[in-house]
């Protein structure tokens, strides 16, 4: 696990280079480039996994997203009561078509659908306006670089050196050196793609059993027949 000063130092004595050939102003672009760019391989990171509750508040018809929450990777929406279930996602236009003002006074039915428009979480049919109404949101947060030296970076360390390679292929292409930026490119890629393999395998891994149920309790289910009293 390292900090960011620790991957600005791994970077320049790669390059050989001080801190006035390449101060943190320049290369704490680079970093933050390769940042991006490496969560760009995918949107659901299990480190990212959280969980959040909603109120809607009395008089709104929404409720604001939070601010952390990357919201293409919403998994589920889940009213907070004994009668939890998970709400359907569907577009905001759908929503709107299939329920209009008319039909969607909010007389206090339990909603049955979401949907996502600036930010915000719509429940349809909608709830009852003078009450507040609360939902749990399961999804992934949206990490945030930061340039702060001691600071370590919001990612899976394993990560960590391969932002390093992105940054010295970016200050090779800033010298016009095309074969050493494409040299450490490939190496980002390479690392980049073995250790998203690796992250994102499954927790667990249970073999395909064919019109076999689903498991409960961890234990398989048999239906045993017993011996009939007759011939």
């Amino acid at each position: 696990m390292a900090d960011v000063q620790t991957l600005r130092n791994f970077v320049r004595a790669q390059l050989d280079v001080d801190d006035e050939e390449l101060p943190d102003a320049i290369l704490n672009v680079y970093l933050q480039e390769a940042f991006d760019r490496t969560l760009a391989a995918d949107n659901r990171w299990p480190r990212n996994e959280f969980t959040w509750t909603l109120v809607k508040a009395a008089g709104d018809d929404a409720a604001d997203l939070p601010i952390d929450l990357n919201p293409p990777t919403i998994m589920s929406v889940i009213p907070v009561g004994d009668d939890a279930y998970r709400l359907v996602n569907i577009d905001h236009e759908a929503a709107e078509d299939a329920f209009p003002p008319m039909w969607n006074s909010g007389d206090g039915g339990s909603p049955l659908y979401f949907s996502v428009w600036q930010q915000r979480l719509f429940l349809w049919p909608r709830t009852a306006t003078d009450v507040a109404y609360s939902v749990t949101l399961r999804g992934y947060r949206q990490p945030v670089w930061s340039s702060v030296a001691g600071n370590i970076p919001d990612l899976d360390e394993r990560l960590h050196i391969p932002l390093c390679y992105f940054a010295i292929a970016l200050a090779y292409a800033a010298q016009e050196d095309e074969v050493l930026e494409g040299v450490y490119m490939a190496r980002w890629e390479r690392d980049v793609r073995n250790q998203l393999r690796t992250i994102m395998e499954p927790a667990h891994h249970r073999p395909l059993v064919l019109h076999g149920g689903a498991p409960i309790g961890g234990m398989p289910t048999y239906i045993v027949q017993l011996p009939s009293d007759g011939p």
